[in-house]
């Protein structure tokens, strides 16, 4: 039994798969490992997965999942009381400094270092996923679900009008105007995007604004090695970002001043718009001929930039840690490594789960049937991953933006007040928590 244990889940699943009398040894049996992530559509991927870990191990797999915001409110809740309800958290890249000064989540470097390289083969994971995982250069959690935002666009109907796909901010809103109130192109928008209040309007920014040469630190930004905290959030590339967003509300459909995720992904998927640009998560959901009427019909390009500047990519996800509270630690690293091994994240993308290795992403089976994978490869090594805030703040600063940005676009104020009014929010913030601002 100690063999099999030291020799790792991952192996274990190997037996398995090879029919091996020793797979029929089941080291966590009676056990149950609770974990809790996001709703998002990987949810069915996990299920899948956990069926063969319950399977192996003997244990006994208890998924919880929430929408975005009630998932961060149940984990901080959970973690904070230090109730030990779970044991395994899937939490988001931006979430990172809070949980790890929070003290919600245990530091993996002790467990990394007891293990196989080839079976941990950090390397192999996209670097951006890496850093995600790490605060103040520990590593807190596995980059199991990276996403990256990839412009996704109809071929057949770009084809038809002789355009091409927009690698610019400028051939964005150009195409989005082509296909919006044409009679060429009858019951058609030019796109979809998201303008919910809260974290959905909120993130869109932090997408857009590296995009149009701006920044929401001084000191922060890639390449930089300054410690200046000081906000910028109204400085002028933040106020173009909203007006952006303004004007290219015209080319959505009805209503889409309340898209979220799901709804921007369902617009593009039944076909109502010409371009989307999503969270690769989602793109599955747009080859897959039970839900979607566009099959066949996708082509995939790297996030635009304006003119002039070079693109730099959103990326986010989840990485999977341990929570502090936990009594089930052991388990659930077998759980965490097994799950985020390269042979089981394979497992997990062939089911429709993100790739966040660069093996899986360059897996010419998974490839075939992926054909995204290659504008993932182009985009990952153009990322930052600061592109949103990872401070302990961050989800009450993307969500003051969310709101002010909001009520900007429904005219409740204008777009300078909106930003002045982030901007004083968060120059409050950052000084009451001590950072350096000038």
């Amino acid at each position: 039994m100690r063999k099999l244990i030291v020799l790792g889940i991952a192996v274990l699943w190997g037996i398995l798969c090879l029919g091996g009398a020793m797979a029929q040894e089941k080291p966590f049996s009676g056990q149950t490992l609770h974990m809790i992530m996001i709703a998002d559509p990987f949810v069915s991927a996990f299920e899948k997965i956990n069926a063969k870990f319950e399977e192996i191990t003997g244990a006994k797999v208890v998924m919880d999942s929430y929408p975005y915001d009630a998932t961060h409110e149940k984990e901080v809740i959970s973690l904070a009381a230090g109730t030990g309800d779970y044991d395994v958290i899937v939490y988001d890249i931006p979430w990172v400094g809070e949980f790890v000064e929070g003290g919600f989540v245990e530091e993996l470097e002790p467990y990394i270092a007891k293990e196989d390289p080839a079976l941990m083969a950090m390397d192999d994971y996209f670097p951006v996923g890496v850093e995600a995982g790490k605060w103040k250069g520990k590593v807190y959690g596995l980059p199991f679900g990276l996403y990256f935002v990839l412009t996704h666009y109809r071929k057949d109907l770009f084809d038809q009008a002789g355009v091409t796909p927009p690698k610019t901010i400028e051939e964005l809103k150009d195409r989005a105007a082509l296909f919006t109130n044409n009679p060429n192109f009858p019951d058609l928008y030019g796109i979809a995007m998201n303008y919910k209040r809260g974290a959905p309007v909120g993130q869109a920014w932090f997408e857009y604004i590296w995009n149009f040469g701006g920044k929401y630190f001084k000191g922060l930004y890639p390449g930089s090695t300054e410690e200046d905290w000081t906000p910028v959030f109204d400085a002028p590339e933040s106020i173009e970002v909203v007006k952006f967003f303004q004007e290219m509300l015209q080319y959505n459909p009805p209503g889409a001043i309340n898209y979220a995720w799901d709804e921007r992904a369902t617009a593009f998927q039944q076909g109502k718009v010409a371009m989307a640009s999503t969270w690769t998560v989602r793109t599955p959901m747009y080859w897959d001929p039970s839900i979607s009427k566009v099959v066949g019909k996708v082509g995939t390009t790297v996030f635009p930039a304006k003119e002039g500047l070079k693109p730099v990519p959103p990326v986010g996800g989840w990485v999977m840690g341990i929570a502090s509270s936990s009594n089930n630690k052991d388990l659930a690293w077998e759980y965490i490594k097994w799950f985020c091994s390269p042979a089981i994240h394979r497992e997990f993308c062939a089911a429709g789960g993100p790739p966040s290795r660069i093996s899986t992403a360059q897996d010419p089976e998974l490839t075939k049937s992926s054909p995204w994978y290659s504008t993932i490869l182009e985009t990952a090594p153009l990322t930052y991953v600061d592109c949103r805030p990872r401070i302990p703040e961050s989800f009450e600063i993307i969500d003051v933006v969310g709101l002010k940005v909001s009520e900007a676009l429904q005219g409740e104020t204008s777009i300078e007040q909106a930003m002045s009014d982030v901007q004083n929010y968060v120059m409050t913030l950052m000084k009451r928590a001590g950072y350096k601002v000038k």
